[in-house]
């Protein structure tokens, strides 16, 4: 059967000599892996550059359900990104952002409308804000929560639930603008307040997703120190 959806692209893998297994968060089937054929091939009419972390794309796929890996047969930006990986440190944070919004989608098999609607127009903010990009990875984690289902009704759940000492009356504050501002605003906070205030959000997921700790972790925190 051939299907048509939008996807943010979380990865890929090489897969034989010419081809590609990319991990996509479709708009109409969810979180899931899918073959495109000869993409690294000389012949290939288009680039391999289409799947970069974080793109946004408009899919054609071949689906069939007693295949394991579904094949991509078309794809077209869907919506165009000018500075996502160009920007040395846009690039570092969305890295680390598709290593772990990608684990957090692992029981995302099905649609999810709102969340991918979240996740599209975050995207295309972070691509073009000038401020607030060393925090825009902390908005994401914190705001994405709740259309996975850990949202974080009190701040204080966020460090109790790991048994982490409470945050002082400034972090709390940083926190509650981290929640409730816009992408792009002018959060003053230092690396240290930052990769602290981090260092929870990964201890709350990694407690109630159960998911690993991400490996580019350090090539972040490199970045924007």
């Amino acid at each position: 059967m051939v299907v048509k959806s939008k996807g943010i692209v979380l990865g890929y893998i090489k897969y034989g000599d010419n081809s590609i297994i990319v991990r996509i968060f479709t708009e109409d089937f969810g979180f899931g892996s899918y073959i495109v054929n000869s993409i690294r091939s000389q012949k290939s009419k288009k680039s391999i550059g289409y799947f970069q972390p974080f793109s946004i794309l408009e899919l054609v796929m071949y689906v069939k359900e007693s295949r394991d890996l579904q094949r991509i047969s078309e794809f077209k930006n869907h919506i165009p990104l000018h500075h996502l990986h160009s920007d040395p440190t846009k690039n570092a944070v969305t890295l680390f952002l598709t290593e772990v919004f990608s684990k957090l989608l692992q029981s995302e098999q099905s649609p999810n409308q709102q969340l991918f609607n979240f996740a599209k127009e975050s995207i295309q903010a972070f691509d073009t804000i000038k401020e607030g990009v060393a925090n825009f990875h902390l908005q994401f984690l914190l705001k994405v929560g709740p259309y996975l289902g850990y949202a974080i009704d009190e701040i204080d759940h966020l460090f109790s639930s790991v048994e982490q000492t409470a945050p002082s009356s400034e972090e709390f504050q940083r926190i509650e603008a981290l929640m409730q501002e816009d992408y792009g605003a002018n959060i003053q906070m230092n690396r240290t307040s930052r990769s602290a205030i981090l260092e929870a959000i990964l201890n709350y997921y990694q407690h109630h997703a159960h998911i690993p700790r991400p490996k580019s972790l350090d090539v972040l925190r490199s970045i924007l120190n």
